[in-house]
């Protein structure tokens, strides 16, 4: 079943990576597995949750830092009977950052493995430019050169389109 699914792809791919368009559809492959893992991540954390927890933790630490800053020990110790509560808020924070890097690291080792079985570990997919000429890049190279900056920049997209949909 896999094997079919991968020849399924790879037919779909092969006509793509050739010549001048292997470079754009390798690019854009990897653009479209950065939004694949964004989804799967964004599915399993429960945004409303993390927002209430970070409000919580948010306005625990600036109460704390008034009470500091105004030198209040009555103020201080009232915020610190709170302490508990807000690290067992922390802890559930961080219980879902983890789901969603789980659940991203998990996505990206499954696409990445079909799109390496589809596309070949050594067929060259683009010409990258250094000092000394241009390298023929396998496609592995090519979606380590743009992941630099593709998940950075799916995510500042991601946020935006939550923004602009009202969800975030």
């Amino acid at each position: 079943m896999y094997a079919e699914f991968v020849e399924a792809i790879k037919g779909i791919l092969e006509p793509l990576l050739e010549g001048r368009l292997s470079a754009i559809t390798a690019t854009a492959l990897t653009y479209a597995m950065f939004t694949l893992i964004r989804a799967a991540s964004s599915l399993v954390i429960d945004r409303e949750k993390v927002a209430r927890l970070e409000s919580l933790v948010g306005m625990w630490e600036e109460r704390r830092k008034k009470a500091i800053e105004a030198r209040d020990l009555k103020m201080y110790e009232r915020v610190m009977k709170e302490k508990a509560r807000v690290e067992r808020a922390r802890r559930e924070l961080e219980k879902e950052r983890i789901k969603g890097t789980v659940v991203s690291i998990i996505a990206w080792l499954a696409i990445f493995k079909v799109l390496l079985d589809s596309v070949g570990a050594e067929r060259p997919v683009a010409l990258f430019p250094l000092p000394t000429g241009y390298v023929k890049l396998p496609f592995y190279a090519w979606f380590m050169v743009n992941s630099f900056w593709a998940n950075a920049l799916i995510a500042r997209v991601w946020s935006v389109a939550k923004r602009i949909g009202g969800k975030g």
